[in-house]
């Protein structure tokens, strides 16, 4: 009798110890925002305004809107596009704490700069001529055991898929000659018109140029924000991270983000190194 209910006792501890373990646990440990250690985190973000707008730049009262983001998400690097030049960019710096540095591109022919914001106190940015526009590239690394990572912040015409198509084939040009030595992203604004559907609108002249255009992209990368969906307003997906065949963590369209009149919103993309 006795064997009996003890048994029977083992068998209720060990249904119960299986109820246990099997009931969600909470876990303590990193916020939503962190990420691992070997993976790096890229936003790209157009933060100019839509063509209504009498000056479609971005517009200084919402810097404070984008450092709240970036502060948020803690990215690594930032590829911004439309700055109307070193000073948006320097209270921009300003208002991340001292977390990031940055730089803007030399001026093309165009009222409008893209810059890169990196967190790597030793980075290093060079301009990166680009037919009459010039992109900006960042240097660095996200630990001293890690890899370097070079960021190309990068903003291709908005009315010409010629001119874009031109403008990438030098980009990819710049690029691969730095693949040996660096693991090479490019992020920005595209403008490509991949969709038949919105041949009829004032943004492409011709959607064949734009499909081969990102097919030349994809001869050397990844479009790591492939599945995020559509980046800007009018169900435009024209902002990319393109990067090496890495494997692929969070990717995802911020679309609260943009505030004022801005017409894109930012592109997170986490992968592993």
């Amino acid at each position: 009798m006795w064997v009996k209910l003890i048994l029977l006792l083992l068998l209720c501890l060990m249904i119960a110890g299986a109820v246990h373990f099997a009931q969600p646990r909470e876990v303590h440990g990193p916020t939503p925002t962190a990420h691992a250690a070997n993976s790096i985190r890229l936003i790209t973000w157009n933060i100019g305004y839509a063509e209504l707008e009498d000056d479609t730049r971005a517009h200084s009262k919402d810097l404070p809107a984008v450092a709240d983001v970036i502060l948020r998400e803690d990215p690594d690097a930032v590829a911004l596009q439309e700055l109307t030049g070193k000073d948006q960019l320097n209270t921009l710096v300003g208002l991340l704490k001292g977390k990031y540095r940055g730089a803007v591109a030399q001026q093309g022919r165009t009222d409008r700069f893209e810059a890169v914001l990196v967190k790597d106190t030793g980075a290093t940015f060079t301009p990166v001529a680009v037919g009459s526009r010039y992109a900006l590239a960042a240097s660095f690394r996200t630990r001293p055991d890690t890899p370097q990572i070079t960021l190309l912040s990068a903003h291709a015409d908005a009315f010409n898929a010629a001119a874009r198509r031109t403008y990438t084939e030098n980009l990819i040009d710049w690029a691969q000659a730095r693949m040996r030595s660096s693991e090479v992203f490019i992020a920005g604004d595209f403008n490509f018109e991949l969709k038949a559907a919105n041949e009829t609108n004032l943004y492409t002249d011709n959607v064949k140029h734009d499909s081969e255009s990102y097919s030349h992209i994809l001869r050397s990368f990844r479009d790591l924000g492939r599945n995020a969906g559509d980046t800007a307003i009018n169900d435009r997906r024209i902002d990319y991270v393109f990067g090496p065949p890495k494997q692929v963590g969070r990717v995802e369209v911020l679309r609260n983000a943009a505030v004022g009149r801005m017409d894109h919103w930012p592109l997170l993309v986490e992968v592993g190194l």
